[in-house]
């Protein structure tokens, strides 16, 4: 029980703190973000979803092909998001 509210907690943190990096951006009425907030808020979410994949889904320890498999995804989905980001910015300027 102390595990899973702990972990909650810091879920909640990063969400929190996404928002805060969100609104905190360069503008704040802007509709795109930096590349280095992007990245942030990107890992932050990264964080947060890796965190749910190992204690709430339980693929810490039991399975780890299936951790690295996640992980694998979540770094294409951060990469992803990030190449996108940048080609926004790029094409804007």
């Amino acid at each position: 029980m102390r595990t899973a509210i702990l972990v909650w907690l810091i879920a909640t943190s990063t969400t929190i703190l996404s928002l805060v990096l969100a609104l905190v951006g360069e503008e704040r009425t802007a509709t795109m973000l930096g590349l280095v907030s992007a990245t942030i808020i990107m890992a932050v979410g990264s964080f947060k979803a890796w965190l749910i994949l190992r204690y709430y889904l339980g693929l810490g320890p039991s399975a780890a092909g299936w951790h690295g498999l996640f992980v694998a995804f979540l770094i294409v989905i951060f990469a992803g998001v990030l190449a996108a980001q940048g080609a926004v910015i790029l094409s804007s300027h």
